[in-house]
């Protein structure tokens, strides 16, 4: 895999996981009603695993 490509993977996956990481401060927000239940325990730890990839890709 090119160095570019890897680096541009990497962060990816880390803004991907900090997004998924960030949804979980939606479900605190009652005013919010996405019109379905979210499965937040899934893109919580989907979100770590995303971090931990692109933390890992980086180098």
């Amino acid at each position: 895999m090119d160095k570019s490509t890897k680096k541009q993977l990497s962060l990816v996956c880390f803004l991907a996981g900090f997004v998924l990481l960030l949804a979980q401060d939606l479900k605190g927000i009652s005013s919010i009603n996405p019109g379905f239940a979210w499965p937040f325990p899934t893109m919580f730890y989907a979100g770590l695993i995303l971090i931990v990839i692109g933390y890992y890709l980086r180098g």
